[in-house]
């Protein structure tokens, strides 16, 4: 916690004290001045910073907006074809443009984002690829970069069980 590191040094410290080792009760009232000052700066830096749990809950917004919008794609197409393959990609496309708008100050929630952007962008080029392909009736190719869709799919669901492990509440 910030209070730890706080220092109790004082401008009265390099002076001598009235009455041998004891400091003057200007230096004492002068250390707790600094100390109650320290402490409303610590409090109020703290107060002024988001809490990992509203930055999880915000980014978990973000990346489950997008989960609803490529699902609803999914549901309107019950035959895979190019256009919904299109649709996802452009999904992802704006879920990642979404969710590097957010803004966070946890450094494991920062790396958590990077990892989501780096999957969005695997899972944009494969659905853009499959699409293209079979736009192309290049089947063996929409074959190969359907793979590489579920492949870059199937890693969306450890990593957001990894963040949500992150972000449970500690009791």
């Amino acid at each position: 916690m910030v209070i730890s590191t706080l220092r109790t040094a004082t401008p009265d410290a390099g002076r001598s004290t009235a009455g041998g080792d004891r400091p003057s009760v200007g230096a004492r009232a002068s250390r707790r001045g600094v100390w109650a000052g320290g402490l409303a700066i610590a409090l109020l830096a703290a107060g002024c910073s988001e809490s990992k749990l509203a930055q999880c809950n915000r980014l978990s917004q973000v990346v489950n907006g997008t989960v609803a919008e490529v699902q609803a794609v999914v549901q309107a197409n019950s035959q895979p074809n190019d256009k919904a393959f299109s649709a996802v990609a452009d999904r992802f496309e704006q879920g990642k443009a979404t969710v590097s708008a957010v803004e966070l100050s946890d450094a494991q929630l920062n790396d958590y984002k990077g990892q989501l952007l780096t999957l969005y962008d695997q899972i944009i080029t494969a659905a853009r690829k499959v699409s293209t392909a079979l736009q192309q009736e290049n089947f063996d190719a929409a074959r190969a970069a359907h793979q590489e869709f579920l492949t870059a799919a199937n890693q969306e669901s450890p990593l957001v069980e990894e963040i949500n492990t992150y972000c449970q509440v500690s009791p």
